[in-house]
């Protein structure tokens, strides 16, 4: 009985620690937060991909969004454009603004032998590692929820459950790769010490602007492919920086050795 509740104690601990750690970094600075926020406020009432499809795609654009809906108006469709998926990077750039504490935190920790400590209790870099990494998929998971809700709850009250599932896909789509993305940072910057400087004239580490390159695709394919046409390539590009984060996550232990945790 006293081993297995000796590992109940443990393993609660460390998700208290992942906890911690996403509370520390959240607590850096507010502005991360403010700029999240009104970034998914803004992409709720005005990258909204149903309010982008009726306002493009009306049979007149002197048609008002109620008009529009007694028309039916198509969704997407092989020859529209695929501008209602613009809401996807718009989604995941929230993220990885909160994401920026998180890099900051661990730099700080660094800097100032937090992780030099913890290595010095017996911790292994990987466990190091992991409550960072668990710390930011938990923010980033948490912003997934509020405004994922958000989103649907918005699109029921004002069209019905007519493009639920067009919201749904686009929601499935920016979750795909805003969760890669998230990790993907986090474990490029442990890796390569180089990704843990700041970038000239700014505080964000470059390993933020790394993650930015996975995402800007999201911002030229809904005006050049048709809307069927992005949403695959979408789900493609999320797959791949899917599997390059899982990747680099299951080599961690032989890519971010103990010279990269010391000041």
């Amino acid at each position: 009985m006293t081993k297995p509740q000796n590992e109940s104690k443990n393993t609660e601990l460390r998700e208290n620690q992942v906890i911690v750690t996403a509370k520390r970094a959240l607590g850096i600075n507010k502005f991360y937060i403010a700029i999240a926020i009104i970034i998914g406020f803004g992409v709720l009432f005005f990258l909204n991909p149903t309010y982008v499809n009726l306002s493009i795609y009306s049979n007149s654009s002197n048609h008002s969004i109620n008009a529009s809906m007694d028309m039916k108006t198509p969704i997407g469709g092989n020859n529209a454009l695929g501008v209602p998926l613009l809401a996807v990077p718009f989604s995941v750039l929230p993220m990885m603004m909160l994401t920026t504490p998180m890099v900051i935190l661990f730099v700080y920790d660094k800097d100032n032998g937090v992780l030099e400590y913890l290595l010095s209790l017996g911790m292994t870099q990987r466990r190091i590692y992991t409550r960072y990494l668990k710390a930011a998929l938990l923010i980033a998971g948490a912003y997934l929820l509020i405004f994922g809700t958000l989103n649907l709850l918005y699109s029921f009250v004002q069209f019905g459950t007519t493009y639920l599932s067009t919201m749904l896909v686009i929601l499935g789509i920016g979750a795909l790769i805003a969760v890669s993305t998230v990790a993907f940072i986090i474990t490029m910057m442990m890796i390569f010490s180089s990704l843990q400087k700041s970038r000239s004239g700014g505080n964000q580490p470059l390993a933020i602007s790394l993650g930015l390159v996975g995402v800007l695709p999201g911002y030229f394919i809904p005006f050049i492919l048709s809307y069927n046409t992005a949403i695959v390539v979408e789900i493609v590009q999320g797959a791949i920086i899917a599997v390059v984060a899982l990747s680099l996550i299951l080599m961690s232990p032989r890519l971010i050795n103990r010279e990269k945790f010391l000041p």
